[in-house]
């Protein structure tokens, strides 16, 4: 008896602190989102500012995802820890690696990254508040279609955007270390790859959360919840 009382406590305190990551994520990458938006309605094509804006803030909050290796690590998701460090690994090498340590426009004040901080923040911003909602057991079907269809579009986009920002990084990257181009280039080749496993990944959870028709079924919740 006491064992379950001290179980079912540590599984509402786990479940506890996963809503509150989820909901801080989410307003995270809101922040970002409407900041990049409200930016270029301000500004237009004049991107000079646009890092300054919302650059270190966008470093942060993605920082603050290499915890959801932990929690996968932990057993505190059922997420694969592998397909977690993936994508995780790859985004921090973009905000640490290629925005942070280069203050060039051709980076920081791209159409490149305009268009991967929109694919990040309306991927995450879907993906966290749906996580938040159903850890809750509140059941959203457009946010349950949206996380398992966006895909399609955002991650090409948002591999586009990483892609073209360590593009224009390669002529600085003698200035990190004399390898550190080489190194770019061959996370760079890695990409394909990894799109092609990732992207996969996401089309099965598609047919297994959504069903082949596209709409999500009776049990699509109860399953997303347990992806989480």
């Amino acid at each position: 008896m006491a064992k379950a009382k001290a179980k079912a406590k540590s599984s509402g305190a786990v479940e506890s602190y996963l809503v509150a990551y989820n909901a801080t994520s989410f307003l995270g990458w809101g922040y970002v989102l409407v900041q990049t938006v409200l930016y270029l309605m301000e500004h237009g094509s004049d991107l000079s500012g646009l890092f300054h804006r919302i650059g270190y803030p966008l470093i942060y909050i993605q920082t603050g995802a290499a915890l959801e290796v932990v929690h996968s690590l932990l057993g505190l998701v059922r997420s694969g820890a592998l397909t977690v460090l993936m994508q995780v690994y790859s985004r921090l090498l973009l905000v640490w690696g290629t925005l942070y340590a280069f203050d060039y426009p051709e980076i920081r004040a791209s159409p490149a990254l305009v268009l991967m901080i929109i694919a990040w923040s309306v991927t995450e911003c879907v993906r966290y508040s749906h996580y938040a909602l159903s850890l809750l057991d509140i059941e959203v079907p457009v946010l349950l279609y949206l996380r398992y269809t966006l895909f399609y579009v955002l991650y090409p986009a948002g591999v586009s955007g990483e892609l073209l920002e360590m593009w224009a990084a390669l002529p600085h990257a003698a200035t990190i270390h004399p390898w550190y181009k080489a190194f770019l280039i061959l996370n760079m080749v890695n990409y394909p790859p990894v799109l092609y496993k990732l992207y996969t990944h996401m089309i099965r959870q598609r047919r297994k959360i959504l069903g082949g028709a596209g709409k999500p079924s009776e049990k699509a919740n109860a399953a997303a919840k347990k992806k989480i």
